[in-house]
């Protein structure tokens, strides 16, 4: 028996209908709660993903802060072994140049050593200045002992003269060893000591100031004369026609410009 074309057409209809039927679902429930956190939680939901945003960009910039400390510390940390590296470089040098000054230093020491060796007798000359360097020499300012250096015989001549003055610290201030007075020792100076205070002010101001120029210190706060609050008071009738005719005059000229 030959099929009609309306009959296969039914028979896909119905082979459809059975294979949908064995994978039906019998029921579909709903969870009420989660239902309704879904359909009014999207401002929820949207204020945790700017949450969530805003921590991954805080957490980049400290990523980036640690990398650029890293960079900072590996920087500084070229720049010490360079700087090590020239002090060390410098440092065998001046050993070098000292090693040969100290073999030429051995070598002057050695022949010295051999003219000390030949000893002639004392000289007068030499015993008249060790005499005359040690007499007792007057002072005449505050400092109390001096001592004189002469040049060493070993320069040929050449060299100055040095003069070391000690002044004691056990005398209290204005007592001299003779007995003079602070302003007898002050007028020997040409020191003025009535402008003693005046002088300390000054370098004390100019200290302070260097020091505030230098940032060591703040700026001392001077406090301005408050200016006298204008009182208010009203303008008479007077007063206020004379404005208003001036205001008017010099509208008038304007006008004219």
């Amino acid at each position: 028996m030959v099929r009609q074309n309306r009959q296969i057409l039914t028979a896909g209809k119905n082979y459809a209908e059975k294979q949908a039927k064995k994978h039906a679902v019998n029921e579909v429930t709903f969870d009420k709660e989660s239902r309704e956190e879904y359909l009014t939680g999207f401002h929820k939901r949207k204020l945790q993903r700017k949450k969530k945003a805003q921590e991954y960009i805080k957490e980049q910039e400290r990523l980036a802060r640690i990398e650029e400390r890293k960079q900072l510390r590996d920087e500084r940390k070229r720049d010490l072994e360079n700087q090590l590296r020239e002090f060390n470089e410098k440092a065998k040098e001046l050993a070098m140049i000292n090693g040969g000054l100290a073999d030429d230093d051995s070598e002057g020491d050695g022949e010295e050593k051999a003219e000390e060796d030949e000893w002639t007798g004392f000289d007068e000359e030499a015993t008249e200045e060790t005499s005359t360097e040690n007499k007792s020499v007057s002072l005449k300012g505050i400092l109390h002992h001096k001592e004189v250096y002469e040049p060493d015989s070993n320069l040929d001549g050449f060299g100055d003269e040095t003069t070391v003055t000690i002044e004691s610290i056990d005398k209290p201030l204005g007592h001299h060893a003779n007995g003079t007075n602070l302003e007898q020792i002050a007028k020997t100076n040409n020191v003025d000591l009535n402008k003693s205070e005046e002088v300390l002010e000054e370098a004390v101001e100019r200290a302070k100031n260097y020091a505030v120029l230098c940032g060591v210190a703040k700026p001392s706060k001077v406090e301005k004369p408050k200016a006298k609050k204008k009182k208010f008071r009203y303008l008479s009738k007077a007063e206020r026609r004379e404005n208003t005719r001036k205001e008017k005059l010099k509208g008038k000229l304007r006008g004219k410009r």
